[in-house]
């Protein structure tokens, strides 16, 4: 079985963009920069984001649906 290639996510892109040689430390050397907490403080942040994001697609969906169910009682009220 061949080996897996390694996955390279969009952020990643932009580090590699502003700076191509952090990129290379941080994911060749594991290097961490000297400001951790605020890494942790944006993986935070996006992983809210994420949750918020997937929230209100669910309300979209429910309310089209709900909008769906009135226009059909209308047509046959």
């Amino acid at each position: 079985m061949p080996a897996r290639k390694p996955i390279i996510r969009a952020s990643e892109l932009g580090e590699y963009d502003f700076c191509a040689r952090a990129w290379w430390l941080r994911r060749e050397c594991g290097w961490q920069g000297r400001f951790p907490e605020r890494l942790a403080q944006g993986e935070v942040a996006h992983q809210r984001h994420g949750r918020d994001l997937q929230q209100s697609q669910w309300l979209r969906t429910v309310a089209i649906g709900l909008l769906l169910l009135a226009g059909l009682a209308l047509v046959f009220a």
